[in-house]
């Protein structure tokens, strides 16, 4: 199934999981990539954040709450993807998080990050890339400036 443009049509979270798995070419069958993902939301201190057809699934970190991991979904369109990223920052950044983190493979997505960079949502925001040893990518996202304490 390709992408889907959500301004005409939103999937269902199993669609859109299932778009998602097959554009990142998953190893892994349907039921079970379905099965890890509602797993991986149901995490504590895990939140889930929906966007057209993308998904956004952070982690924070147990000992550093301002601090996370995230990972994209994607089933949508460049455009609408990119939408997407900018409305995550915002609210991720609203939800208390001052830096997350990803990894991924494929070196298209910098562009979404090169893209946010050039008009940031918020004061302070920047980002930087390390190539892993094994290929990918790690990307360390500043939402914003800085704040002290914890999450609200």
């Amino acid at each position: 199934m390709p992408i889907v443009d959500s301004r005409q049509q939103m999937l269902d979270l199993g669609q859109l999981i299932k778009v998602a798995a097959e554009n990142t070419k998953s190893e892994y069958p349907m039921e079970f990539v379905y099965a890890a993902f509602v797993k991986e939301v149901q995490m504590p201190d895990s939140k889930f954040y929906r966007y057209g057809n993308t998904v956004y699934v952070v982690h924070s970190s147990p000992k550093t709450p301002r601090k996370g991991m995230f990972r994209a979904l994607n089933a949508d369109t460049a455009p609408n993807f990119l939408a997407s990223g900018y409305a995550f920052v915002v609210d991720a950044y609203k939800a208390g998080f001052d830096t997350l983190v990803t990894q991924f493979s494929d070196q298209s997505l910098l562009n979404i990050f090169r893209q946010i960079a050039k008009n940031p949502p918020n004061p302070g925001m920047g980002y930087n890339v390390a190539k892993l040893s094994d290929g990918q990518f790690q990307v360390a996202l500043q939402l914003g400036t800085s704040r002290k304490g914890a999450q609200q």
